[in-house]
């Protein structure tokens, strides 16, 4: 079965012609309840679409899965409408704004591809405009506090109430590492530092509409602390892994920075094992060329990754070590016996990734800190 599921996302992406053979209608439904797991309805139906007639589904579950497909062009339009709202609100207020993956990453994709891209929710990483602002994150907290749309506020993110059914999270910076030297040079490189905010960001017409993005060189980066992040934090799965290979697609023909350069902050930031195992995974599922390659892959860790996001699925929904407890959101109990099963997940990836494990419950006790005394400045 997963050898029939690669092979139809490669139809997709148009590296296959068709299967190498023909699913079975049970195993037509397997197909469909994986896709779903993976977040890649849409992305599978051009696939399907694509496929000789004798090779496709039966026609109720073509109406079925053109009925998801569907769904998903209606809220992928919704959601960038929602973007351009946000960033012409944000811009006259007089905050610089750019979008961060999820409709960003529309640019990367074929025109008949993007809009069967499933979609989450809007992340919009936001600054203020005046670069004499001495406590930027502090500006932006208060701008979204004075505006009563706070619903909860973390080191990373402040979620506000959701634009037209829509979900936003307003992103303090782009993301983080766990480990603090390594965390500082990702500051630092995002424009909190050396590298300016224009440095890292420009703007790009994207579904019709005109968004400010990150680079393509930095998207690189940012995009692959995304996906390990998730990884970490709560499981990742092959959307985010898609995405990443439409984006290596881009940066192949387009890119700015030179593959050593890229590599040397890689490194630096400590991804540099992860990396190698997700050109593996990139290899594997979507058969991605070696020269799009930032570094060597590593079949040892990319088949490990490869299990683990199969395992998790989308966001870790999947995942049975991730289910839910029957304590109620807001205990103290529930936060203890959450962080507890989160660290004995991440145990798993101690081996692999082991300063991002072990510096991972020091890091959220930071940000609790940093929550609690409301240290912005920092």
């Amino acid at each position: 079965m997963e050898r029939f599921f690669f092979e139809l996302l490669q139809v997709a992406i148009g590296n296959k012609p068709c299967l190498s053979a023909v699913p079975t209608n049970e195993e037509w439904l397997l197909l469909f309840q994986m896709c779903q797991k993976q977040a890649l309805v849409g992305i599978a139906f051009h696939g399907v679409q694509l496929l000789p007639k004798e090779q496709r589904p039966d026609r109720s579950l073509i109406l079925q899965w053109y009925a998801v497909a569907m769904q998903i062009e209606q809220r992928n339009a919704l959601t960038t409408e929602v973007c351009h709202l946000l960033v012409k609100e944000l811009d006259a207020d007089g905050l610089g704004t750019c979008i961060l993956k999820g409709q960003a990453n529309h640019q990367y994709y074929d025109g008949e591809l993007a809009p069967l891209r499933t979609c989450g929710d809007v992340d919009v990483w936001v600054a203020p405009k005046d670069k004499g602002e001495k406590q930027p994150v502090r500006k932006v907290i208060e701008y979204f506090s004075a505006k009563g749309v706070m619903e909860s506020l973390c080191y990373l993110h402040i979620e506000i109430t959701p634009v037209k059914d829509v979900p936003v999270e307003v992103h303090l910076r782009p993301s983080f590492m766990n480990e603090p030297f390594c965390n500082r040079r990702f500051q630092s490189l995002f424009g909190h530092g050396s590298v300016s905010w224009e440095k890292c960001t420009c703007t790009k017409e994207i579904d019709g509409v005109m968004m400010p993005v990150l680079t393509v060189d930095y998207d690189v980066i940012f995009q692959l602390n995304h996906i390990y992040r998730h990884l970490i934090d709560e499981g990742v799965g092959l959307r985010q892994v898609l995405d990443y290979y439409m984006l290596l697609r881009t940066w192949h023909h387009d890119k700015g920075m030179e593959k050593n350069e890229l590599l040397c902050h890689v490194r630096g930031l400590g991804m540099l094992r992860f990396a190698s195992a997700l050109m593996f995974v990139l290899k594997e599922v979507f058969a991605m060329p070696s020269d799009w390659m930032i570094c060597e892959a590593s079949e040892k860790d990319g088949r490990f990754l490869l299990e683990e996001i199969l395992q998790s699925g989308n966001f870790g929904h999947y995942d049975s070590r991730m289910a839910q407890l029957d304590v109620r959101k807001g205990k103290t109990s529930y936060q203890i016996r959450r962080a507890w099963r989160r660290f004995v997940r991440n145990l798993h990836f101690f081996t692999s990734y082991p300063t991002e494990v072990i510096w991972e419950p020091i890091a959220r006790v930071e940000h609790l800190w940093w929550r609690k005394w409301k240290l912005w400045r920092w």
